[in-house]
Order: C-alpha cells, then sequence, then structure tokens
C-alpha cells in the first residue's frame, strides 16, 4: 500500500477526493489538504481518534510538541506535515532495510 493510500485509509478519507492525475506532486498535494481539514475536524470532534491515529502512525509526541510552540503554521497543517514526512521516514526505513510486502506490517 503506498503512503497516500494508507494515510487516506487512516484518516477514514475517501479517495474519490483525490484528483485523477498520475503526477505524484499533485496527489501528495491533495492527499496533504485532505489531512489538513480532517485534521481539523478531528480536534474539534474527537480528539482520543486523533491521538490513537497520531500514536498508531508514530509521530513523536515531543517533536509535535515543539513544532506546534515554534512553528506559525496551525495545528492540523503541522500534524499533517509531520504525519506526511513519518510515512516517508518508514518507507525509507523499508527500502533501505529490505522491508518485504509480504511481511506482518501493522504500520498505518
Amino acid at each position: 500500500m503506498d503512503i497516500q493510500k494508507s494515510l487516506l485509509a487512516a484518516f477514514e478519507i475517501d479517495e474519490q477526493f483525490l484528483p485523477v492525475t498520475t503526477h505524484q506532486d499533485e496527489k501528495l498535494r491533495a492527499v496533504r489538504e485532505l489531512l489538513i481539514r480532517r485534521i481539523d475536524e478531528l480536534m474539534r470532534t474527537d480528539l482520543d481518534k486523533l491521538k490513537w491515529i497520531l500514536y498508531r502512525i508514530d509521530v513523536s509526541e515531543k517533536k509535535l510538541s515543539e513544532q506546534l510552540r515554534i512553528s506559525e503554521a496551525d495545528a492540523a497543517t503541522v500534524m499533517a506535515d509531520m504525519i506526511i514526512q513519518r510515512q516517508l521516514e518508514k518507507a525509507e526505513s523499508r527500502k533501505k532495510f529490505g522491508g518485504n510486502e509480504n511481511d506482518w506490517n501493522f504500520d498505518v
């Protein structure tokens, strides 16, 4: 499962909201915007669920707190950027250390 699809699944966002394009940068920007809106919604309606998703994705609470403190961006944007960055780090780690698609994977 690619990063975009796994993020959409974790945040229960329907793929139909993604633009029909083959350009990966456009898709990533669209996923980022959808994440920002969904995170904002969860911050208002279900903070426990948002915390659970952040935990499952393995976003560092310490790093998140620091970024929220120093960033001029709103909290949802900071979280979305950190979530995407963490997913990219995990994908790179899997490549580097030979993560196999057939292995058990509990990452979101």
